[in-house]
């Protein structure tokens, strides 16, 4: 349990109210508990503090408490605030693990910095270099050559094929497999010949790979995930795709070979990206789209096949319209 003052200085906020308050834990904006503490994303969440029975909320400097009969703690923004608290009272019931398990098998010829945990049957192959603070959790495979940097967390059963780069503070949930051959075939005379991929796959700092998730070695140049890029699960990345900085992908996103994701571009659920095409810089792709083609930065396009939003929902306004039209025209005829 931790003092409201202590909890203002993690988030470095102004206290409105108790300055006696305890607080146990976080908690959800729509219902709360009492002795725990929530946040307000924006205003249209303002309806369920009347009734949240939270002891403290993390609300926007500019919030109007006025009617609120409710101890507030005022930030800059609630959303970053609250990210930093629940990694703090995360950090609290997890208890960081050091040391080398028995039961793992490490390399002579590979190189382990300092403050690392390398759970049961983990195997590192020659010339891998996991660099300080690293955790690599049981049953995961480090291939040949491979580089991991500093307080990177490598989770269960974690595949990592030979010379592969990984960045610092990443995070690889269980399941995923890093540095597998790209579905890359040509096909003669009807029999198919798998083409051998001698690239590779960087991703690079504070990148968020999630659980079974697939991210294909490029054929000869390398598959590249940029810099704080978020990848939620059961993804699918193909070879020599080149995905840019602050990129969110959501699950069941499929982006096939050669193909070039711009910077802080969101990709929604189930979408599919065909090869050798342009995803421009702070473009949106809604659910289930399917993108046939180049589009340039700032867009937002939807359906299948994937265009300009707004043009799809007046196509689909004019198609409601169909069958009025249809029994006008029959009708005069």
């Amino acid at each position: 349990m931790y003092t409201i003052e202590e909890i203002s200085k993690i988030i470095k906020g102004n206290i409105v109210g108790d300055r006696k308050i305890i607080i146990k834990g976080v908690c959800d904006v729509e219902i709360g508990r009492h002795g725990y503490i929530t946040y307000l994303k924006n205003e249209k969440y303002k309806k369920y503090l009347l009734n949240n029975q939270a002891s403290v909320v993390v609300v926007d400097n500019n919030f109007d408490n006025s009617n609120l009969d409710k101890t507030i703690i005022k930030v800059k923004n609630p959303s970053l605030s609250f990210i930093k608290l629940l990694s703090f009272f995360k950090s609290k019931k997890i208890n960081k693990k050091t040391g080398i398990d028995k039961n793992s098998h490490i390399s002579n010829d590979a190189i382990v910095g300092n403050n690392v945990y390398i759970g049961s049957h983990v195997i590192i192959e020659k010339n891998a270099c996991i660099a300080d603070d690293v955790n690599i959790f049981p049953g995961s495979y480090i291939g040949e050559n491979t580089i991991i940097g500093k307080e990177t967390v490598i989770h269960p059963n974690v595949t990592i094929y030979d010379n592969v780069t990984i960045g610092k503070r990443c995070k690889i949930n269980a399941g995923t497999v890093v540095g597998s051959d790209g579905f890359g075939i040509v096909t003669q005379k009807g029999k198919n010949f798998d083409i051998p991929h001698i690239g590779s796959v960087l991703i690079e700092d504070d990148v968020s790979i999630g659980s079974n998730c697939s991210i294909d070695r490029g054929t000869f140049n390398n598959t590249v995930i940029g810099k704080n890029t978020k990848l939620d699960n059961l993804i699918q990345i193909g070879h020599n795709v080149n995905i840019g900085k602050g990129c969110m992908l959501s699950a069941q996103v499929g982006i096939a070979g050669s193909s070039i994701i711009g910077n802080n571009v969101v990709i929604a659920g189930q979408s599919g990206i065909i090869d050798h095409i342009s995803i421009g810089d702070n473009s949106v792709i809604a659910v289930k789209s399917c993108v046939y083609k180049t589009i340039p930065k700032n867009s937002f396009v939807s359906g299948i096949p994937a265009k300009e939003h707004k043009i799809r929902l007046k196509e689909e306004a004019i198609i409601k319209k169909l069958p009025t039209l249809y029994k006008e025209i029959k009708k005069n005829n």
